[in-house]
């Protein structure tokens, strides 16, 4: 009886909800949003840092400071909003974020940033692949600067599973152009392949340990001692495009 009222309360709280009323509804926030998020987490986080803290290096890009991390991240957006992609992903494309900015205060480099949100935004909207290429970069140094500050961010979030969109299917790739039997990464909802057909090797984790390790954040140790189903090893020399650390990663 109890089953019968509870089922009839809610079916009458659903037939008498207003039509335009659609507040039960979650609808996924988009890259830009994200991304947009993700930003505001970072500028907070910079804006409460000591001069001190600004100069602590980080230990996953260890000729930065985090001020250079962070101008690392701004001139990502420049570069994007002023189509300087020809060198995209180099060193010397990189060395140039931090150099032009060498002599701005982090909260002159925030500012920077919080500057160009509204074109950088706007870009996102109409094409969301910038917002997760640039998001896949920041989320990662998000959680290098947090590791520096021995400090420990948010693991379960949108940002990082929109980071493993961008790093799981580049290691797919990665293995698929050098030649490797076909690999899954298994992330619970995400899901990716290198090629067709039953595949050789199975790497399983939440979508934080794998984005560290696709993002070189992991040592050859870790990477093997990860949850894998078949034979891990022809796969490490793929796991990240930047190389691994000598040393075991622990945040």
């Amino acid at each position: 009886m109890l089953d019968s009222m509870l089922a009839l309360e809610l079916f009458e709280a659903v037939r008498y909800r207003p039509r335009c009323d659609t507040s039960f509804m979650t609808k996924p926030a988009t890259n830009a949003e994200v991304y947009a998020g993700l930003r505001a987490e970072m500028i907070a986080l910079a804006d409460s840092l000591s001069c001190a803290e600004a100069d602590l290096k980080v230990p996953q890009s260890p000729d930065w400071s985090i001020s250079d991390v962070v101008a690392h991240v701004v001139g990502i957006v420049d570069d994007i909003l002023s189509d300087n992609l020809a060198a995209i992903g180099t060193n010397e494309w990189t060395a140039v974020h931090v150099s032009t900015r060498a002599d701005k205060t982090l909260n002159e480099i925030c500012d920077e940033w919080s500057l160009a949100a509204p074109r950088f935004d706007a870009l996102g909207d109409a094409n969301p692949v910038w917002p997760m290429r640039a998001g896949a970069d920041l989320i990662t140094h998000y959680h290098d600067v947090n590791q520096a500050l021995g400090r420990q961010g948010n693991r379960d979030t949108a940002a990082v599973r929109m980071g493993l969109e961008r790093y799981g299917p580049f290691f797919c790739e990665r293995a698929r152009n050098a030649g490797l039997p076909v690999v899954r990464v298994d992330a619970g909802e995400q899901v990716w392949k290198s090629g067709d057909g039953e595949p050789v090797a199975v790497v399983t984790g939440s979508p934080f340990d794998l984005l560290r390790a696709f993002s070189g954040r992991r040592s050859v140790a870790q990477i093997l001692a990860m949850n894998w189903i078949g034979d891990a090893e022809p796969y490490v020399s793929v796991v990240s495009p930047y190389g691994l650390p000598d040393e075991d990663v622990v945040e």
